[in-house]
């Protein structure tokens, strides 16, 4: 990968399967991996579990029983949403009277077991379909700001009710907080805003994690932590550690030549 690109190069979309049922589990990823368009990356069997599994995967498709142990299906596919909005979230379960509730959550579709195998391939095509969309767009988004961007290389923040706006060479690290985004500088951290999808978009910076977004002429050393993840050493006043997760680990190292 280019090493000023931020965009995610996808070989194959990353599934994980929410299912307790060893059984139904295994089956539905022998369903799904009959389709060369995608990975089941992980299987997980309560909702505790999958929702540290999704965090570290940032799969693009989830399929989930709604009647799972530890926090059930309606409860994981809320917090996916607050955490990874563009998944798509495919429930799969033995009941229809939770499929209101389901919609409401604007999952993306609604399995009813025992599984179909025919209806399985015809939402994965679906999906298949949604997400080659969204990296179309990308791309062409990234054209377009590509060609204007030597015009305006600047971020809008707020300071003090006023709006400031950063060179964005300028900028260490971008990070979400409390619902809140943040552009860090050698001077201060300003509020911006803009979304970290709207940062990663403008500044060609790499995201290292679901909340943060750096810039990599800012990063001094890096160094493994644990369970495969990494930890990026910033060149400011504070030598700011920042997460990689496992995820984007890969990246990190073509990008960075290591």
């Amino acid at each position: 990968m280019d090493g000023g690109s931020s965009m995610k190069v996808i070989d194959k979309f990353k599934v994980v399967i929410v299912e307790d049922e060893t059984i139904s589990n295994d089956e539905l990823k022998y369903i799904v991996s009959k389709d060369d368009r995608f990975n089941v990356v992980a299987q997980a069997y309560d909702g505790v579990s999958a929702l540290k599994i999704i965090e570290d995967e940032e799969p693009e498709i989830v399929f989930i029983d709604i009647n799972i142990p530890g926090k059930d299906g309606l409860e994981l596919a809320e917090e996916i949403k607050k955490m990874l909005a563009d998944t798509i979230i495919i429930f799969s379960t033995a009941y229809d009277k939770y499929a209101i509730k389901a919609f409401e959550l604007k999952v993306y579709d609604y399995i009813l077991k025992p599984y179909d195998e025919n209806r399985i391939e015809d939402s994965l095509n679906c999906a298949a379909s949604t997400l080659c969309d969204r990296i179309n767009n990308k791309i062409i988004n990234k054209i377009d700001i590509e060609n204007i961007k030597g015009i305006v290389n600047k971020i809008p923040c707020e300071n003090n009710g006023r709006i400031i706006l950063i060179d964005i060479d300028k900028i260490y690290f971008c990070y979400s907080e409390d619902e809140k985004n943040y552009v860090k500088t050698d001077k201060d951290t300003y509020y911006t805003s803009k979304t970290l999808h709207e940062l990663l978009e403008k500044t060609q910076f790499f995201r290292c994690h679901r909340s943060y977004i750096v810039n990599l002429n800012r990063i001094k050393e890096v160094y493994s932590w644990f369970n495969g993840t990494y930890k990026l050493i910033i060149d400011d006043k504070e030598n700011t550690e920042l997460p990689v997760s496992r995820s984007h680990v890969k990246e990190m190292k073509q990008i960075l030549g290591i």
